[in-house]
């Protein structure tokens, strides 16, 4: 693909938020959710990693109470076509928002952003702002995915009329994903990279215990997504 002499390299969303929802929604996934959640009496719910406010927009409509949040300034702003409730610019691991929540929810492997040790500050911060009795609910990639990015994944094509690639490659030996996204824009060519950790699920499980009973459906998306559930003690 072809693009302008000129390019540049930005920060995680900062270009790639206005694509997403063309390029990586996933309605499976999100058909998933709804019927997960719709099944328990959540009245409050706090999202964190919001991104571009579908799944927001969603609940809101519902009739659920709904705040939302994301550490992308670039994400806010495209949640607007989505999403017209409250929206917070927050990072997962270290918030005080001075009350409380029926769910805390997190979807789309947002988790996997952080580092394994950012794991405990996450729990913790999420168990301070459940109501009693209340869940913290979040998927996380299967360690399958690990296998199946192994030999390196290219994706090429147009979105929003703008040629894009695309590449995923996994290091099982760092238990992580890199994603690479190159925009060939009229400026110029802009790349942005995107890092994940996968986690073992019996990790995950051990950090949570001292504050949730814990339950996994490693099956929730078969061999993509476990998802996990933390009922707070």
């Amino acid at each position: 693909m072809e693009g302008s002499a000129d390019h540049r390299n930005v920060s995680n969303y900062e270009v790639l938020a206005r694509y997403y929802d063309e390029l990586l929604q996933d309605e499976e996934a999100l058909s998933l959710w709804l019927e997960y959640i719709e099944k328990e009496p959540f009245h409050t719910v706090l999202e964190l990693a919001s991104g571009s406010g579908v799944m927001a927009g969603i609940l809101k409509k519902k009739g659920y109470e709904i705040i939302a949040s994301d550490i992308s300034e670039s994400m806010k702003e495209v949640s607007k076509a989505n999403y017209d409730g409250e929206y917070l610019i927050l990072n997962m691991t270290d918030y005080d928002l001075h009350r409380n929540f029926d769910l805390i929810l997190c979807i789309c492997d947002s988790v996997n952003y952080l580092y394994e040790e950012e794991l405990n500050s996450f729990f913790a911060c999420a168990y301070r702002h459940l109501n009693d009795g209340g869940r913290l609910i979040f998927d996380m990639h299967h360690p399958k995915r690990l296998e199946e990015f192994e030999e390196q994944y290219i994706e090429e094509g147009f979105v929003s009329g703008i040629p894009y690639q695309w590449t995923i490659q996994s290091d099982v030996y760092d238990s992580s994903i890199s994603e690479h996204f190159t925009f060939y824009t009229k400026e110029g060519m802009i790349q942005e990279n995107h890092y994940q950790n996968v986690f073992n699920p019996e990790t995950v499980r051990k950090k949570m215990e001292p504050f949730y009973k814990v339950q996994m459906i490693e099956d929730f998306v078969e061999e993509e997504k476990i998802l996990t559930v933390g009922y707070k003690l």
